[in-house]
């Protein structure tokens, strides 16, 4: 199980988090993903690589810094 916590500048709406969330479970559909629109932080627990969940952020068209 991989645990990452990232923040996502560039998340700003309701839309963003679903985009983000689809991402994610488009490569592992049992993650657990939690977000925080207001902190843009994303929390995500899931049987793939962090640097997977990274990449399947960043080609939804979003920023993710550590």
């Amino acid at each position: 199980m991989t645990t990452l916590s990232v923040t996502v500048p560039d998340m700003a709406c309701g839309a963003c988090v679903s985009t983000i969330a689809e991402a994610i479970h488009a490569i592992d559909p049992t993650a657990q993903v939690k977000t925080d629109l207001t902190s843009k932080a994303v929390d995500i627990d899931a049987s793939v690589t962090a640097a997977a969940l990274t990449e399947a952020i960043q080609q939804a068209g979003y920023t993710v810094q550590a």
